[in-house]
């Protein structure tokens, strides 16, 4: 939440907590009862909406880290193949193969799965040349994996991007509902004691001011310097 929009909740609890500790005043008024039954509802829903918001994703954590494994294992197939590409003067193959860990590093998702798909199934095609050079089958399943793993991920930071959009969303819908529900209905109930209990009407009426949280830490003044004293 925004800190409008946590000051106007912090309105809602206070509201909500005045009218619990003068139940006896207002409760025997049924569609009092039901306003402030259906108010209650919206501050709970708000409060599940805020804690999806607020809860921390690990996308984009496990997104990075399944760069970081198919990179590794990317870079150490491609220097095994540049081995043969050289070796059998293979100039295509020394093409697919040329990066570096800072080529890899900079390429966009897209192109380093494309650029890994390339290189295994080369890979694939020269299994018994490779294993000259110590790379096993299990290394190749190893960047199989890495760049199945990655390639499910690649997206998964924007979904969660999208999710959030959509519980900002609901949040304040629900706020301004809450909203509606106070100002439409339990205010104007609320003011209908206003000749039979005119200090709870008060009460209510302060409880139901919207405080400025930002604004309320003042900077306190600097001190002027004394005056010099006198020779």
């Amino acid at each position: 939440m925004n800190t409008k929009q946590t000051n106007r909740v912090t309105m809602f609890d206070t509201v909500t907590a005045y009218l619990d500790s003068h139940n006896p005043v207002w409760n025997g008024t049924a569609p009092l009862v039901d306003a402030v039954t259906a108010f209650k509802n919206k501050i709970g829903a708000i409060a599940t909406a805020t804690q999806q918001q607020e809860t921390p994703s690990g996308a984009t954590d496990s997104k990075g880290e399944a760069r970081d494994d198919l990179e590794d294992v990317l870079f150490l197939t491609c220097e095994a193949l540049a081995v043969l590409g050289h070796t059998n003067n293979d100039h295509e193959l020394l093409a697919v193969t040329a990066l570096t860990p800072s080529t890899l590093d900079r390429m966009p998702d897209d192109e380093l799965i494309t650029r890994a798909t390339l290189v295994l199934e080369r890979a694939n095609s020269r299994k018994a040349e490779l294993a000259t050079l110590h790379v096993t089958q299990a290394n190749l399943d190893e960047l199989t994996q890495a760049l199945s793993k990655f390639s499910a991920l690649k997206t998964q930071p924007r979904t969660t991007t999208a999710e959030r959009a959509a519980q900002t969303q609901s949040l304040e819908s629900l706020i301004r509902d809450a909203n509606g529900i106070l100002r439409n209905q339990i205010d104007r109930m609320v003011n209908l004691f206003s000749r039979s209990d005119a200090e709870f009407v008060a009460g209510y009426r302060s409880a139901r001011v919207v405080v400025d949280r930002a604004a309320t830490h003042s900077t306190k003044p600097v001190a002027s310097p004394p005056p010099p004293s006198n020779p």
